[in-house]
């Protein structure tokens, strides 16, 4: 629906009447086309976000310094969830690049020039199908009291603890080395 002040119309009798009987439209209304512009700021302009836990369990060669992810869960809550298979994409690739940053990717400079050598996807290791483990997430759905739809931002959904949960499973899987 239109709302105003005064009232309310549907969409569609918006549409038949301005395209299919623009003759009819009162006289002040502009002929050359529709436009609305209107905006919106919540009460509590802080922002919403979302907040996740993340669960790691990976095994370390000690001889050749390689990590397997062994086990990974995840549960998200990013409120009301407007269209969960994006959420779970987002979480899915934010777990991938998590974990290239946590193991995978590198900032290498000229030791002369101080030139970044690593700049492109080309230079640098990024994660593959291979170097990722089967995720298993979920979602928790608790609405965000701040906005009319409830709902929290997923965009980064899976990359904030990646990286640290990842780093953490090393660093617990080699506490009994003493390291």
């Amino acid at each position: 629906k239109v709302r105003g002040a005064s009232g309310s119309v549907g969409i569609a009798e918006v549409a038949q009447a301005w395209y299919l009987r623009p003759q009819d439209l009162p006289e002040d209304v502009d002929r050359g086309g529709l436009e609305v512009t209107a905006g919106y700021k919540p009460l509590r302009d802080s922002g919403t976000f979302s907040y996740a836990a993340h669960a790691v369990v990976v095994a370390v060669d000690i001889e050749l310094g390689e990590v397997e992810i062994l086990d990974y869960v995840v549960i998200e809550d990013g409120g009301r969830l407007v269209n969960p298979m994006i959420v779970d994409g987002q979480i899915h690739g934010g777990i991938a690049h998590g974990i290239g940053q946590a193991l995978l990717e590198t900032c290498i400079y000229d030791r002369d020039s101080g030139q970044l050598l690593t700049g492109s996807y080309n230079d640098y290791c990024m994660p593959r199908a291979d170097d990722l483990p089967n995720f298993e997430t979920d979602t928790k759905v608790s609405p965000c009291p701040h906005n009319p739809l409830g709902v929290k931002g997923c965009g980064e959904a899976g990359t904030i603890g990646a990286a640290a949960s990842v780093m953490n499973a090393v660093v617990d899987a080699l506490a009994p080395l003493g390291i």
